[in-house]
């Protein structure tokens, strides 16, 4: 959730900046990671991470505070400590209060492994040493806050993982090169880093989230896909299975281009948009509920007016503590319908309930070999956003699937 474009998502719903911070040109020479500067004029680098009470907690290395502000590292050194044990604490709670869930063994069996890896960390918890430290900074007390592009805060951590000297003082240019000549690819989350991160408490919210991801990855999936606001339930194979999609795709784009043929205008782009799209999600929750499903999947396709571009959007919602639904990640990808994919544009044309549609156009000899190539060629497209939404969301998903404690997982605060 470029270092690819699909990591970059990811890391905007791990380190997501409020929309309040400076984001600041990235010079050549400007250090990776966040920078705050406080009112007394410390300089703070580290991984920066929403708050709900607007105060900014950032993530530092202990090694570097302690280096560089003995005092700060003191004073927060056991306030981490203690948030650690607090968290771990919270985890074996609730995880031994979670009821079996019933005719699911992979979920149960995630469960319990859970439990096991919380108690053991919380047998050795007042032997706790962290690598990095939570540093919470009251709003007042905060003079500026520069944000880093998420490509260098995923360098940041990366650099953390693999012991880079001095790793907050230098540029991304200069820790890619050395991850390079390391071998190392910054592609995605480190484990390393995750398993080093300090627990903390989270919130109900954030613990429906995790447990609405986790219950969808490892048990019953439900999935919608659709184009604009009409949305379908799809099967388990929904990711491998655009079939169905790109058929309605390829029909109603042929259905432009017959009015095209026939000197008719387009339609106009619907202003219901919005409205549209909030009924199809909430139909979706409706099914969700009835079959007691805590978390869903959409991936919706949108179909450009001129047929030139694919966009895709997927979306993972998830049932809150209270009962309420919230799209805790979601992900847009664009492709050139121009491009051609040979590869693709072949599986489209061998799909059998494509080739329906498009024997049957020719058989009518509404639509010529040209617009036809051009919608398996948008299709084509579609299909590779499609690909790329489906990796993005992948990453987080396996990102949460490490532990139900740590990273943190932002919860929005309305969708």
């Amino acid at each position: 959730m470029p270092i690819p474009k699909m990591n970059r998502r990811l890391w905007l719903q791990f380190a997501t900046v409020l929309v309040t911070f400076a984001v600041t040109a990235d010079a050549a020479d400007r250090p990776a990671g966040d920078q705050v500067t406080l009112r007394n004029g410390v300089k703070l680098r580290g991984v920066l991470f929403e708050q709900p009470d607007k105060s900014v907690t950032l993530l530092v290395s202990a090694k570097w505070l302690l280096v560089t502000n003995a005092k700060l590292h003191q004073s927060s050194r056991p306030q981490t400590v203690a948030a650690n044990t607090a968290g771990l604490e919270q985890a074996v709670r609730r995880l031994k209060a979670e009821p079996p869930p019933a005719g699911d063994a992979a979920v149960s069996a995630f469960l319990k492994q859970q439990l096991e890896d919380a108690q053991a960390e919380l047998a050795k918890a007042d032997q706790f040493d962290p690598d990095f430290l939570w540093l919470i900074l009251p709003m007042k007390d905060v003079a500026r806050v520069d944000a880093a592009t998420p490509e260098h805060r995923q360098l940041l951590t990366w650099a953390w993982a693999e012991g880079l000297d001095r790793a907050e003082a230098r540029s991304g240019e200069e820790l890619s090169r050395e991850l390079k000549a390391r071998n190392v690819s910054p592609v995605g989350w480190p484990l390393a880093f995750i398993e080093r991160l300090p627990a903390r408490e989270q919130t109900d919210n954030e613990w429906a989230a995790r447990r609405a991801l986790a219950d969808y990855a490892l048990g019953q999936r439900l999935d919608f896909q659709g184009t604009g606001d009409v949305l379908a339930r799809t099967g388990k194979e929904a990711q491998a299975d655009a079939g169905p999609l790109l058929v309605e795709l390829l029909r109603q784009q042929l259905q432009s281009q017959f009015g095209d043929l026939l000197g008719e205008p387009r339609p106009a782009k619907k202003g219901r948009d919005n409205a549209a799209n909030a009924e199809s999600l909430a139909k979706a929750i409706q099914t969700a509920e009835s079959e007691k499903r805590k978390g869903f999947r959409v991936t919706r396709l949108e179909l450009a007016s001129d047929f030139q571009q694919a966009s895709v959007t997927t979306q993972f919602v998830a049932q809150l503590a209270d009962g309420s639904w919230r799209t805790i990640f979601q992900h847009s990808e664009r492709a050139n319908a121009k491009q051609v994919r040979p590869e693709i544009e072949k599986r489209i044309q061998d799909d059998p309930q494509v080739k329906k549609v498009l024997d049957l156009t020719r058989q009518l000899g509404v639509a010529a070999d040209g617009q036809i190539q051009q919608a398996i060629r948008f299709g084509a497209a579609t299909m590779t956003a499609q690909q790329s939404c489906d990796s993005q969301f992948a990453s987080i998903r396996d990102i949460y699937l490490v532990s139900l404690i740590r990273p943190p997982l932002s919860v929005p605060q309305s969708n």
